[in-house]
């Protein structure tokens, strides 16, 4: 017999489940479980010596109560997977390099262009009253997001020109708009020069911080703004060539960030993109309910995830991880031209998006994939764009978030200041404002309905006002301050 699960609105209860047949001693506590299948998933080994996948199991029943049975599936990838390359594509430094591993890449993704339609078209099929996109979430989203990501749009925009700015100080010649490099460019990769400095400096001077110290760096930083609960643990798994991500390990307890070994110009922003989220799952209350916690809105945790990674565009933020002024100008310029060159592709995800839904066949889809891709400059691959369907969700994430990103800096801006620097932690900014990340820390904790994107907006407007010229009282942090 299998017992009931405990309340979780009352807080010291834990959520646990008993697996038939078991008694007290061997209770199985839900948020464990899900701890050991994100651990397992990314290749590491879990608390329990009983694998996580025989658990969730033997109490799929109580997982289903909880609403989290899909989610644990795809956790166990027993649900249908998305079709994707094998290949990894290396990044090497050198452009044959480059360009023997694209085309690797590229070969997997014509083996794949038939599945691949297949899969987008049974998506589409299969959707009912919702866009056939929100069945890429395993948690239901929140109707007024999905709203607001069924009408996001954006036009589509030549990058070739950005792209070959990028690629002059790299020393790459006049076909680094080409796949092969333009991925390479976009890591930033010879944005400072050869050296790692500014194009033309002193070599050594300039160079960004190594990865460890950037973690402690940042993650310090994200502690003293509160965004991180000391005892919140977070464990780094560093693998090359993989892109960042955040997984919540045992909500509100730790987390796993996941980076790639090397440091680029970018890792910066990754590292804020990704402590946005750590904070989003460490702010959540030990007290709510389990599927509370565990149900994001994609509008706002991109959009809260794109603030924070904006403060980076500050050269006084910069500054504050011990890079001189030379090379945070570089940097602030490179992450301006970044995100207009990734909004960019994003829109191009989009168009083909509409652009698909008056194909009849993959070869249709191939056309359509083509001319759009032909419309950046970027000599894209089309089968390449067409992989890039199966991750919509996430762009239109992203692009709706920078709205509301901007909705939700110039809130904090006319409450707290905008300062002297892009509003990003120069001057007198929100961003060294205590109240301000008080504010934020507690729209941040909001679950279930009152967690949606909406609702954290009415959480900004609808607090009790600051007075205009109230003194800022957040320190600056120390550039080499530890982490704790």
């Amino acid at each position: 017999m299998t017992a009931a699960v405990p309340d979780a609105a009352h807080p010291g209860v834990p959520d646990a489940v008993h697996p038939a047949g078991s008694d007290a001693a061997h209770v199985v506590y839900v948020e464990d479980l899900i701890a050991d299948l994100q651990l397992e998933r990314a290749g590491l080994p879990g608390r329990d010596p009983v694998p996580a996948a025989r658990r969730a199991r033997q109490v799929a029943g109580e997982l289903a109560d909880l609403g989290l049975s899909r989610f644990v599936a795809e956790l166990l990838g027993e649900t249908a997977a998305v079709p994707a390359p094998s290949a990894v594509l290396d990044l090497e430094a050198d452009e044959d390099g480059r360009r023997a591993s694209y085309e690797v890449w590229c070969a997997e993704a014509r083996e794949l262009t038939d599945e691949v339609w297949r899969w987008l078209t049974e998506r589409r099929r299969a959707a009912g009253q919702l866009p056939w996109w929100c069945g890429e979430s395993a948690l239901p989203l929140p109707h007024d997001s999905v709203r607001r990501l069924a009408e996001v749009t954006a036009p589509v925009r030549d990058l070739s020109e950005i792209a070959a700015a990028w690629a002059r100080p790299a020393g790459l010649p006049g076909s680094a708009t080409a796949e092969y490099n333009w991925r390479w460019l976009l890591l930033g990769k010879g944005v400072l020069g050869p050296s790692g400095g500014v194009s033309g400096g002193v070599p050594g001077e300039g160079q960004l911080p190594q990865l460890n110290e950037l973690i402690t760096l940042l993650v310090g930083q994200a502690r003293r703004c509160g965004l991180l609960p000391l005892g919140h643990q977070v464990k780094v798994l560093r693998r090359p060539n993989t892109p960042s991500m955040v997984m919540p390990v045992r909500l509100p307890g730790s987390s796993l960030l996941s980076l790639p070994t090397a440091v680029t110009p970018v890792t910066v922003q990754y590292l804020q993109h990704e402590l946005a989220h750590l904070a989003e799952h460490a702010l959540r209350p030990a007290d709510a309910p389990l599927i509370e916690r565990w149900t994001f809105d994609p509008l706002r945790s991109e959009g809260w995830a794109l603030l924070l990674e904006h403060l980076a565009g500050s050269t006084a933020f910069l500054a504050r991880l011990g890079i001189d002024e030379e090379t945070a100008a570089v940097l602030a310029r490179f992450y301006a031209e970044e995100e207009r060159f990734s909004r960019g592709l994003m829109a191009a995800d989009l168009a083909l998006d509409t652009d698909l839904a008056g194909c009849r066949t993959s070869a249709e889809a191939l056309d359509a994939a083509s001319a759009v891709a032909a419309a950046t400059g970027l000599e894209w691959a089309p089968e390449l764009l067409l992989l890039r369907q199966t991750r919509v969700l996430h762009w239109r994430s992203y692009l709706a978030g920078y709205a509301w990103r901007d909705t939700v800096h110039a809130e904090l801006d006319a409450r707290f200041g905008d300062g002297d620097d892009n509003g990003c932690g120069g001057g007198d900014s929100w961003a060294d404002r205590d109240e301000a990340w008080a504010l934020l820390r507690s729209a941040l904790a909001r679950t279930g309905p009152a967690g949606s994107a909406a609702r954290f907006l009415d959480a900004l407007r609808l607090s009790e006002p600051t007075p205009p010229h109230a003194p800022a009282r957040t320190a600056r942090p120390r550039p080499h301050e530890e982490a704790r």
